[in-house]
């Protein structure tokens, strides 16, 4: 089937929504078999409070944990086997919904790959060859071991390498009791570049929420909030109530067609990491047309808007149309209308504008092209919640608190990125040179755990972890704990059986799209299966068996004993949460404007204000000793203001230039552009540039296990525009060699422009991708895990523990179905200014071949 479409000068296009609505996500679906999105919603009787029974059927409220969303669901059970589920209208962020993962919960829980008793490895690590032991002689042999480091003074070289983590509290718990700092997360995997650009600009929070169920114009950069964003079904909810009851306009800029893009009136096919040039073009436009909110940029940020305006006079139209391929005219009337609906407009973005090399300063440009037009924590604008979760100072963690480690981890400091660690209370990791640092020896490592995460499989550069992970000498223990048998838990020593998310407990909630923090419990709606355990059991046990003073940070005998303490703060405390599944404090408001919050006369009582800036201070920071600043005086009045250094949003940030002045690098104050080293000027003729994404039927790592979710999306070929097949000498189908390379950048870790990786795949032709652009989704390439998840090629599963009858084995009509792994050949390639890694900026070359041998 063709698509009209509009063609500018340069190589993109864009598709209005009649357009995209006439072909019906055809393009975008065929490769998969999919539609639009569907928001699910509650299943059976929704009116049976939760916690009830009906008839033979209890309904148990919990949480999700399919993908990162964290929705609230109900299970329901009979006899003690969970048949459905459903989501629960109580939780406040996805107010009953629930996506396809989220249903196929069950088909994860009775999975017969999963892991249930601990495996001690036998022969080489990697040979797959384990032998069943008990959890007494797994939790000796690890507290052993553990002892050992923790008596030696360097508790630093017991490393855990953490995944989506929801059980932050008895993690973070355990490793500050044990005195180790080497806690290594997925964060530059996942959103540093979003996080550092926001705290840099407002410091309140890390996160945007744009308040978009209240908004009439949504500018979408590079987020799929349809299928694949950390918001999701709330999110899309909200999304979709903006386009019935306020007629919102959606236009998207991605350079793909995803159904995020179908849902939008307007899409834009743009060339990979010129986001945040297209941003400052409509910021140059808005500051020459003065169609800024000037009284508002004036007083509130740090930096004149007659400033701003010459600041973004380099960034014309003209110039984002040539590197980007949006119409400049486009572009024109794209501000023109995004500032007519201020203050009820907003941006929403993610990876699409963040993963890149440029992506702190992409998000940068966007995130002050709303202050231009004062929306910032507006009812339909652009805000924010300073809590990413529930309120910890209104229900705060159970003493005895351990104190945080004094040990020091160079790993974890990740010192050669100068925004990767710069903010207190926020561990912004960067994760993709963990298993590199490992390798050089950095930092010695002694024993490391890993708990959900498969970065064996999931990393970039995925074959040198591998490495890492089998060399006894550079990783001398390692602990693996998981639901699933993984090419992670294939090279680990001793093997964990973890419970799923449906058999264990957890206090849980997502940043609140509603704006007002909430809470939410995760509780066991079937008993565990085989001998699974869950952190809450396995630490706490550790703890005792280590001792030296760890254990006294777990004084409860019983999980039931931690979340009673825990939620006794609740209205009806523990049993409240038990059958409601959640909390919300009535009391709390929309955290509109909080920045203009005047000041009490009991936050001002000795106080002191800088007569030249405004700040008002009060008391001293414990951790700096510094003057600590509450407020500033704008206009006379004593208002909170932004947590800045300046108390104002800013828009010049000093902090951040200086950051890279202690790590000898230049960080431009101001939003800038920077083109991406890689992509400049003309590629070579077989050339194009790898971009990643998720179907919405899976997340990271955990989804290829689901026979539900696998059946519907279980193959990866690569997206490539017409045009460019057309140019390749390509048909939908064929088979092509891919062939990546290192970036050819002096600030990125082996930046040599050498050959990287080779793979083999097929060709989808579809005019739903950028011409310059390869696409290929990271969601398959598994080589452990059964036959669902391996499309047949593992059909022994994990040798060595007991196995189980899979009478669906072999129903897998899809094996021998294309699944490549995408991560084997991504180059480890960090923003230099935070540590981000560029899923979307690696230059690869095609080859046609006859076959894929």
């Amino acid at each position: 089937m063709s698509i009209e479409h509009h063609r500018p000068a340069g190589s993109s296009w864009m598709l209005t929504r009649r357009d995209l609505l006439r072909i019906g996500m055809v393009t975008g679906a065929a490769a998969a078999g999919l539609g639009a999105i569907e928001i699910i919603g509650p299943v059976g009787d929704v009116s049976v409070d939760p916690g009830k029974t009906v008839g033979a059927v209890r309904k148990i409220p919990s949480m999700c944990q399919m993908c990162t969303t964290a929705c609230g669901i109900i299970a329901n059970v009979r006899d003690g086997r969970l048949l459905t589920i459903e989501g629960n209208p109580a939780d406040p962020n996805s107010q009953g919904s629930i996506c396809a993962k989220g249903v196929a919960g069950p088909s994860i829980l009775y999975d017969p790959n999963r892991l249930l008793h601990p495996l001690k490895r036998v022969g080489k690590r990697g040979e797959g060859r384990w032998r069943r032991i008990s959890w007494e002689e797994a939790y000796t042999e690890i507290a052993d071991r553990l002892r050992v480091i923790r008596q030696s003074g360097r508790p630093e070289e017991f490393a855990f390498q953490q995944g989506r983590n929801r059980s932050s509290d008895i993690v973070s718990r355990f490793l500050n009791a044990f005195g180790t700092p080497s806690a290594f997360n997925h964060r530059a995997l996942c959103s540093l570049n979003r996080r550092a650009a926001i705290l840099a600009t407002i410091g309140d929070s890390d996160w945007d929420l744009g308040d978009f169920e209240n908004s009439r114009y949504i500018l979408n950069f590079g987020c799929n909030w349809a299928e694949a964003h950390q918001g999701h079904i709330p999110v899309a909810i909200r999304m979709m109530r903006a386009r019935e009851r306020n007629n919102a306009k959606i236009v998207t800029f991605d350079a793909r067609l995803s159904n995020t893009a179908a849902l939008s009136d307007e899409w834009f096919c743009v060339k990979p990491g010129t986001d945040g040039l297209i941003a400052l073009a409509m910021a140059n436009v808005i500051c020459t047309e003065r169609l800024w909110d000037k009284e508002w940029f004036d007083t509130w940020s740090n930096y004149s808007a007659y400033d701003y305006a010459r600041h973004v006079r380099q960034y014309t139209p003209e110039r984002a149309e040539a590197e980007s391929g949006v119409p400049a005219e486009s572009i024109r009337r794209i501000a023109r209308e995004f500032a007519e609906a201020a203050p009820r407009c907003t941006t929403i973005c993610n990876r699409g504008s963040a993963a890149h090399r440029n992506g702190f300063y992409n998000d940068r440009a966007i995130t002050v092209l709303n202050a231009l037009v004062g929306n910032m924590g507006r009812v339909g604008g652009w805000c924010w919640h300073p809590q990413s979760a529930w309120d910890k100072k209104q229900i705060p963690e159970p003493a005895p608190v351990p104190d945080k480690p004094t040990a020091r981890s160079l790993i974890a400091e990740a010192k050669d990125w100068p925004l990767a660690n710069a903010w207190q209370n926020n561990k912004m990791r960067v994760g993709e040179i963990v298993y590199l640092w490992i390798k050089e020896r950095r930092q010695r490592i002694s024993a490391l755990m890993t708990y959900n995460c498969d970065q064996a499989w999931s990393w970039p550069e995925a074959s040198l972890v591998r490495e890492v992970l089998a060399d006894e000498e550079l990783v001398p223990f390692h602990v693996c704990i998981d639901v699933m048998p993984s090419e992670t838990s294939n090279l680990a020593d001793i093997v964990l059986p973890w419970t799923t998310y449906l058999e264990r407990w957890d206090i849980d909630s997502r940043p609140p799209q509603g704006l007002v923090d909430y809470v939410g419990l995760r509780q066991p709606v079937v008993g565990p299966l085989g001998e699974s355990k869950d952190l809450r059991e396995i630490f706490p046990e550790l703890a005792r068996r280590i001792g030296g003073g760890i254990e006294r940070y777990f004084p409860w005998r019983t999980e039931q004993e931690y979340f009673e303490e825990y939620f006794r703060p609740v209205p009806g405390g523990f049993a409240h949460m038990r059958t409601a599944g959640v909390w919300q404090d009535p009391a709390k408001t929309p955290n509109y404007a909080p920045y203009e919050r005047v000041l009490s006369e009991q936050e001002l009582r000795g106080s002191e204000t800088d007569e030249k800036t405004g700040i008002i201070y009060n008391g001293t920071d414990p951790k700096t000793g510094e003057r600590q600043a509450i407020g500033i005086m704008i206009g006379g009045v004593a208002r909170r203001g932004f947590s800045t250094p300046s108390r104002k949003l800013e828009v010049h940030s000093q902090f951040v230039a200086d950051k890279g002045s202690e790590a000898d690098k230049t960080i431009s104050p101001l939003p800038v552009y920077e083109q991406i080293p890689a992509h400049r000027g003309e590629l070579a003729e077989d050339q194009l540039i790898m971009i990643s994404f998720k179907w919405n039927v899976h997340n990271a790592h955990r989804t290829m296990q689901s026979k539900w979710l696998q059946e519907i999306v279980h193959t990866n070929p690569a997206w490539i525009n017409t045009a460019t097949a057309d140019r390749l000498g390509l048909r939908h189908g064929d088979w092509i060699e891919v062939t990546s390379f290192r970036p050819r950048d002096d600030q990125v870790p082996r930046g040599d422009g050498s050959r990287f990786g080779t793979l083999h795949t097929r060709v989808h032709v579809t005019e739903g991708v950028h011409p310059s652009v390869i696409a290929i989704s990271h969601n398959a390439g598994r080589t452990t895990g059964g036959p669902v998840a391996t499309n047949g090629r593992d059909r022994a599963g994990l040798p060595g523990h007991e196995p189980r009858p899979d009478r669906d084995a072999d129903q897998v009509w899809w094996a021998g179905s294309l699944s490549v792994p995408q991560n084997d050949i991504l180059p480890i390639y960090p923003d230099p200014v935070s540590g981000q890694q560029a899923y979307h900026d690696t230059i690869v070359s095609i080859r046609k071949i006859e076959d894929r041998a």
